[in-house]
């Protein structure tokens, strides 16, 4: 049986690598690019119910020629489900342009002319999966002058996709173990003000009232008042349900993906050392 070992060891790199939603985009970049022999590599994931998007390419690009390129792609997309994404055009497929349109099609195509050509963008190759409330697509991309993908390069592809959506998945994972208990409500329940995220931490850490009011220098009725907005806010009424919530809540749930913040907000809450009251 033959062992492609080019294949066999970007799966180890994946895995060895242990990324979060962060840093995955450029070890899959660096896969594809040994895998295909692509010249650049994209990954764009897709918020189902927000619509919220980021498509990161492996190399710099001017940001008017990026703007312009998202504004003809987003014109013409639903010219073909190759465009589109659809999921149950792709499948499980590795999918090339060559596979789609013949090569005096593509070129004539408006997609072609207005998006990809003027940036020199030739060949395109992709793989779309779907996990929960996202949709991710990485893509192969190749310039001018060079040939189409060849059928070893898509199944290399193709057999790369199951384990890229593994890792993304462990990455998502990772990255909402890391997340400190206020960040993780603040994403969670975005109503929250700032400080009821911090009365809702301290309450998670088993501190009284008494105790919340005098290390936040605010009146016990104030801090009542934030209890009150808070549990209306997630739901519940009971300081044990609030405390498991801190901990527990999938910070997803409500907004777009956690990539999308500035990279500044991450971690910028250190929960406060737990008194007694």
């Amino acid at each position: 049986m033959h062992t492609d070992t080019v294949l066999l060891q970007e799966i180890v790199r994946l895995y060895e690598a242990e990324a979060d939603l962060m840093t995955l985009p450029g070890i899959l970049f660096d896969g594809v690019t040994r895998l295909t022999g692509a010249d650049v590599a994209t990954w764009t994931e897709v918020h189902h119910r927000s619509g919220e998007l980021r498509a990161l390419l492996s190399v710099e690009d001017d940001p008017a020629r990026r703007q312009a390129a998202f504004e003809g792609y987003a014109r013409h997309a639903a010219s073909h489900p190759f465009w589109q994404k659809d999921l149950a055009f792709f499948g499980e497929r590795a999918v090339r342009e060559s596979d789609v349109f013949t090569d005096d099609e593509f070129m004539t195509l408006p997609m072609a002319q207005e998006v990809f050509l003027p940036s020199n963008a030739r060949r395109i190759m992709g793989i779309v999966m779907l996990h929960g409330e996202y949709f991710m697509e990485l893509s192969a991309h190749r310039v001018m002058g060079q040939p189409a993908y060849s059928d070893a390069e898509r199944d290399r592809l193709q057999a790369y996709r199951p384990h890229v959506l593994r890792a993304y998945r462990q990455a998502q994972q990772r990255t909402v173990d890391e997340l400190p208990p206020a960040d993780r409500l603040r994403y969670a329940f975005p109503e929250l003000t700032q400080r009821q995220v911090e009365v809702a931490v301290w309450v998670a850490q088993g501190n009284s009232n008494e105790a919340i009011a005098t290390v936040m220098n605010i009146s016990l009725d104030t801090v009542k008042a934030h209890l009150k907005a808070i549990f209306s806010k997630i739901g519940t009424d009971s300081r044990l349900a609030l405390a498991k919530l801190v901990h527990t809540v999938p910070p997803f749930s409500q907004m777009p993906p956690l990539w999308k913040l500035p990279l500044e907000t991450w971690g910028t809450q250190t929960p406060p050392v737990s008194q007694s009251g």
